[in-house]
Parts: structure tokens; C-alpha cells; sequence
């Protein structure tokens, strides 16, 4: 069960970590967000103790896909204690700030910046997430600048 778990997180940290890339490509307010991020800044989302893991890096700027691993000396390094404190989060049954008040993470790294990243992933999360769901784990669900269709195909079709 552990096993097809984790691959769901995969498969779901694959998703938000291209929709982040799309969102910065299409929606002027994760641009401008990501436009206050220094040159090379990275961000990496992962579970521990060994889990799946998400990285993006602001390069040339651009906010650039990584892969399912972790870097080595990100700036921002938000880690989940264990699988079954993420799923809850990936799956869109909390969000992400209920689950680090209930301290299902620890983050490492400039508070600002990791702030910045929230507000990033809560935009993401607004076009990745059906409104049922949006509506359920955010207070205030974002408006959409672009379809969220636009953003589908930008997170399975763009490099």
C-alpha cells in the first residue's frame, strides 16, 4: 500500500511541479511573483524520510522543472514528516497552511521566499484543482486569469 502511495504522490508532485511552470508562463500574478525570486533560487517539495520529491529553479527567468529528486542545496526545502501527512495535502483534502499548523512539515530556508512559493502554490492550485475542492481548502480561491484547460495543456504538452 506504502508503494502505490508513493507513486500517486509521484505522479501528483510531477503535475503540481509543471502546472507551477505553466502558471508562471500564463498568469501575471505567479510572473510577478516569481519575478521577486533571485536568479537561481530553488525550491524543493519533498516527503521524507526517503519519499518522492519535486524541484523547480528560477533559471535565466524561468522557473524550470527539475524532476522527482531532490536538489542538494536548495534555497527552499519544505519536507513532509512522512507519506501519510502529504496525501492529505496532494489529494486536496487540506491545504497546505493547515497542514504546516498541524506541523506535517518543516521548512528550511528564507521565510520571504518561501512565502512567495505559498502564494505561487496556492495560484497552482487553484488552476490544477477542481472548484469543489478549491473552494473546500482555501479561504479565498484565486480568480483565474486563463482557462484552466490553457494550463492543463501547458503542464502535459510544454517543456
Amino acid at each position: 500500500m506504502r508503494g502505490i502511495k508513493a507513486l500517486l504522490i509521484r505522479i501528483l508532485l510531477w503535475f503540481l511541479g509543471r502546472g507551477i511552470c505553466a502558471c508562471a508562463r500564463l498568469d501575471s500574478r505567479v510572473a510577478a511573483e516569481v519575478a521577486t525570486w533571485a536568479e537561481g533560487a530553488s525550491f524543493c517539495l519533498a516527503i521524507a524520510p526517503a519519499g518522492p520529491a519535486m524541484s523547480l529553479q528560477l533559471r535565466a527567468g524561468r522557473v524550470r522543472f527539475l524532476g522527482l529528486r531532490p536538489v542538494a542545496d536548495a534555497t527552499l526545502l519544505i519536507t513532509f514528516k512522512h507519506l501519510e501527512g502529504a496525501l492529505p495535502v496532494f489529494l486536496g483534502m487540506k491545504s497546505i497552511a493547515r497542514a504546516y499548523a498541524e506541523r506535517r512539515m518543516t521548512l528550511r530556508g528564507d521565510l520571504t521566499f518561501a512565502m512567495s512559493v505559498v502564494r505561487v502554490l496556492h495560484i497552482a492550485e487553484a488552476y490544477l484543482f477542481p472548484t469543489l475542492i478549491t473552494r473546500r481548502i482555501m479561504q479565498r480561491v484565486p480568480r483565474r486569469e486563463v482557462s484552466m484547460a490553457r494550463v492543463y495543456l501547458a503542464t502535459l504538452f510544454a517543456a
